[in-house]
């Protein structure tokens, strides 16, 4: 059921982080649309994740994946984010790349969520709990995928990092 709906509405990480943070941009990012290469902000946090470590090319080519650095002996993802924010958010990503790797390879696979600015991590695994969430993340996308209205958005604290802050008139 998961993997299914997986596939068919070609989720990927990001859509579950996005879920997490604000319908309206889950929303906006399952329809395509996508302000991000307009906004300066994202132009330096790509730089900065560009330049502060070697990604990891064996993630390239796996559907929907783009963990950071994947170590295959160990069945650990690993995923950097820059700051401790939006926990929730980095826990369901990493927790679904280590989800979609475990179906792949019938092996247990742990995340691991690096906080570049502390130099902390924090390791996840899929329990009841996480499995449970991840569940719930993709029956709403799915649910956002068929909508056709964009969804209400309510002013958060994120909104001034967000590309889509303009749109949503939160500026």
């Amino acid at each position: 059921m998961f993997s299914e709906r997986v596939e068919r509405l070609n989720l990927h990480g990001l859509h579950f982080q996005h879920v997490v943070l604000c319908k309206r941009r889950a929303w906006m990012y399952l329809h395509r649309i996508n302000f991000a290469q307009w906004y300066s902000r994202v132009a330096l946090g790509t730089a900065r994740h560009l330049t502060s470590y070697q990604r990891d090319r064996s993630a390239i080519g796996l559907f929907g994946l783009a963990p950071d650095r994947i170590d295959w002996q160990h069945y650990i993802v690993h995923e950097n984010k820059g700051s401790g924010g939006a926990v929730q958010a980095a826990n369901l990503q990493s927790a679904f790349y280590a989800l979609m790797l475990s179906i792949a390879t019938g092996k247990n696979w742990t995340a691991m969520v690096h906080i570049l600015s502390t130099r902390s991590q924090r390791t996840l695994e899929l329990d009841h709990a996480m499995l449970a969430s991840l569940l719930k993340a993709s029956e709403e996308l799915e649910q956002l995928a068929r909508s056709k209205t964009v969804p209400t958005a309510s002013r958060k604290k994120l909104c001034g990092a967000c590309s889509l802050a303009l749109f949503c008139g939160f500026v």
